[in-house]
């Protein structure tokens, strides 16, 4: 099992529960890269991939403007050309009809996943089920969304507009000026996400789950299963490998024949330990692409998108933005030791994981390319990933999440 973010590590949790052999291998300990500074929020409703009828035509704008949500380092534009094709193929309104239908299968499970994982690895207290609420700045902006209420309606995904009183009570330090309101009830957020990765591992390793703080280097078929060499020079052999590696899949899959059109879409925070505003729902700032998440140790402000190489530095100018914007709703927002993140997000072009075996190796299984969602799809997945191990059908189809779509 290669990757312990949320995604590895429900992998291995499932799989250990089941009484098999894992051994669990990561650069980084256990939740403490991207599953550590996301927004915190498991999301079920959100099965609408990003590029969407008109899409591509927002984005010359969102680079232009220096506060906009989307950033490209221009030095590395050029690749990122068939990237963005590709972005543009997924945005018809036949293809997001059928990654919508195809997403909804694969959310239609999370909630109680999480139940189960949670409760069995005495995380519970983490999570709050208070929903997210929308912050539109006017009736224009609102109805600029439209398409995406529409298809909220026509999936039978539930959504509340909240009346100015509804949102005073539900969060007093909102202002909303002349905004909209709307309220998404199926959401829930974690108060620690790196913490509870970190517990579904932990749980994992004392189920018999061997840990190995490593970098696989190396890949290969062999007679009677898999081999991994890693970059202290240790050979593993295993009957399976779960490609649970994110945005450096590709590294390892170039090794077996095969690579995805992935990237490396950066996503940064800004963290309050001692916030001067109180809120208790998860807030998405819909303009900005930006979410403000109470939690244990602070408010956590996350979002934008920054397209650039993997091993490019951090550019922490997009946290302070996020806290300008984040004023726009929250005007007296300031504190105490505010902290910066980066992270990269494993995007594919059409917003859906790579889930199953890989055509050519049937012992090598894909269990990558979330996105925004890994922290919603995580323990689902990991339940998928136990059940073809053990040779049973997954409650989800994954042709359409199958490698095999590129």
């Amino acid at each position: 099992m290669i990757g312990a973010g949320i995604v590895g590590a429900s992998c291995a949790w499932h799989l250990c529960k089941r009484g098999a052999d894992v051994t669990l291998i990561d650069s980084e300990l256990p939740g403490q890269s991207t599953s550590f500074g996301n927004a915190g929020c498991i999301s079920p409703s959100s099965i609408f991939p990003f590029s969407y009828p008109g899409a591509i035509r927002e984005v010359p704008g969102w680079l232009l403007d220096p506060l906009g949500p989307m950033k490209i380092r221009w030095s590395d534009a050029l690749p990122l050309a068939p990237w963005f094709w590709r972005f543009w193929r997924a945005g018809t309104a036949r293809r997001v009809a059928e990654i919508a239908a195809a997403q909804k299968t694969m959310m239609a499970s999370v909630t109680s996943d999480y139940d189960e994982i949670l409760g069995e690895t005495g995380t519970e207290s983490l999570r709050q089920s208070n929903g997210l609420i929308l912050l539109y700045g006017s009736e224009a902006e609102f109805d600029e969304e439209s398409y995406h209420y529409e298809l909220r309606d026509r999936y039978e995904i539930p959504w509340q507009r909240l009346t100015r009183a509804e949102l005073e009570a539900m969060e007093p330090d909102v202002r909303l000026g002349e905004g909209i309101a709307v309220l998404d009830p199926a959401w829930q957020h974690l108060l620690a996400p790196g913490d509870v990765a970190g517990k579904i591992a932990e749980s994992a390793l004392g189920n018999g789950c061997e840990w190995l703080h490593d970098r696989v280097t190396r890949v290969a078929n062999s007679d009677s299963g898999v081999n991994a060499q890693t970059e202290s020079g240790r050979t593993l052999h295993g009957d399976f490998l779960v490609l649970a590696t994110g945005v450096w899949t590709n590294d390892l899959l170039v090794q077996l024949g095969h690579k995805v059109p992935m990237m490396a879409k950066r996503g940064y925070h800004s963290m309050l330990a001692g916030p001067n505003v109180n809120i208790s729902h998860p807030l998405m700032q819909v303009k900005e692409y930006i979410v403000m998440t109470p939690m244990r140790d602070g408010l956590r402000v996350a979002g934008t998108a920054e397209f650039a190489k993997i091993d490019a530095p951090p550019d922490y100018r997009r946290s302070k933005v996020l806290l300008r914007h984040a004023q726009r709703f929250l005007p007296g927002l300031g504190g105490s030791e505010v902290s910066e993140w980066m992270g990269q997000r494993p995007m594919m072009p059409d917003s859906m994981p790579v889930l199953g075996p890989l055509p050519g190796h049937d012992r090598v299984l894909c269990a990558f390319g979330h996105g925004h969602y890994g922290l919603t799809q995580g323990p689902t997945t990991g339940r998928i990933v136990s059940d073809l191990i053990y040779g049973q059908q997954p409650h989800v189809d994954l042709t359409p999440f199958s490698i095999q779509r590129f």
